[in-house]
């Protein structure tokens, strides 16, 4: 951890704080953490636990000059918010760090207990003192991982950032995934229709994603106009729902926080995934790989009635 504290230091003395990640005292595993002195910097951390965006936080910290500990994958989101002029390139101090894959902290600890211990060096992942297959234990997102290399870098912990081993792994559809593509349309509403029910409209999604930076006037929620109803059926929820994946259309990185975040265990991805796939397609453009792209939802020319056309 050496050089990733040494070069937090470095960068406090360069921003206001450092955002990164430190572990927590009651279970073990990584939590978020703020760094303002070179004496908080002494508890930062970085293993396979460190799952969250910590993109997320810079909208609210606009005001500040910023460094961010961050995988390839946060450098994502970075990027599509200076893309979307939320933040500043210039008050923002990216530290980069290689990724190891992150493994699945919560179905890990559904399986195996709640806060028992998880050690990881990147190749062997240990639960409560038993050796359990990595690969098994992944985030879904890792597996086969396109962006573990940083688009951004001002700063790199322990030399050259490497591409994760993840990235080497065969991307297959899991149980869900398979069934969910084999579903009809109609199987497909009854499907929504009841992870829907289940929702309770915490807005922990929405709280997570850092492209959901607009919350004071969230649509999710806003009166006026009033497109949703308080009630928590499924309907209402669904509805919800499609308002907050519509609004990610062509600016969602895949990063997953929304899913990890979810507490009832929502697939959002489902929904996600396949958006992000036919923008890709279409548009052959990626939320958060060009710092000079032109996201191609946000490029709509009014006087010709055409996108990006003259």
């Amino acid at each position: 951890m050496s050089d990733l504290i040494s070069t937090i230091k470095k960068v406090l003395g360069e921003t206001d704080l450092v955002l990164g990640w430190r572990r927590d005292g009651s279970t073990g595993v990584a939590t978020p953490a703020r760094f303002y002195n070179e004496e908080e910097a002494e508890a930062a951390i970085f293993d396979a636990t460190c799952c969250h965006n910590l993109a997320v936080h810079l909208p609210r910290l606009k005001d500040k000059n910023v460094g961010i500990v961050a995988k390839g994958c946060d450098v994502m989101g970075v990027v599509e918010l200076i893309v979307e002029r939320e933040v500043e390139r210039e008050k923002v101090r990216v530290i980069g760090v290689s990724c190891p894959g992150m493994v699945d902290v919560k179905t890990i600890w559904r399986q195996h207990g709640y806060g028992v211990t998880i050690e990881d060096d990147g190749t062997t992942l240990t639960v409560a003192g038993k050796q359990l297959d990595r690969n098994e234990n992944l985030q879904r997102k890792c597996v086969g991982c396109r962006d573990s290399l940083p688009v951004i870098v001002d700063e790199k912990v322990g030399g050259e950032i490497t591409a994760s081993p993840t990235a080497a792994l065969k991307r297959e559809m899991n149980e869900l995934e398979a069934r969910f593509a084999a579903m009809s349309p109609d199987e497909r509403g009854a499907f929504w229709d009841e992870q829907f029910e289940r929702c309770i409209r915490c807005y922990a999604c929405r709280e997570a994603c850092p492209m959901c930076y607009c919350r004071d006037v969230c649509t999710m929620q806003t009166q006026e106009p009033h497109w949703t109803r308080g009630e928590t059926d499924s309907k209402e929820n669904e509805m919800a729902q499609f308002i907050r994946v519509n609004h990610l259309a062509g600016r969602c990185t895949g990063c997953g926080e929304c899913e990890r975040a979810c507490p009832v265990g929502i697939p959002l991805m489902l929904y996600l995934d396949e958006q992000n796939r036919v923008i890709e397609e279409l548009f052959d453009y990626r939320a958060g790989t060009d710092l000079d792209a032109k996201p191609p939802l946000l490029t709509f020319s009014i006087e010709s009635d055409a996108w990006g056309e003259s």
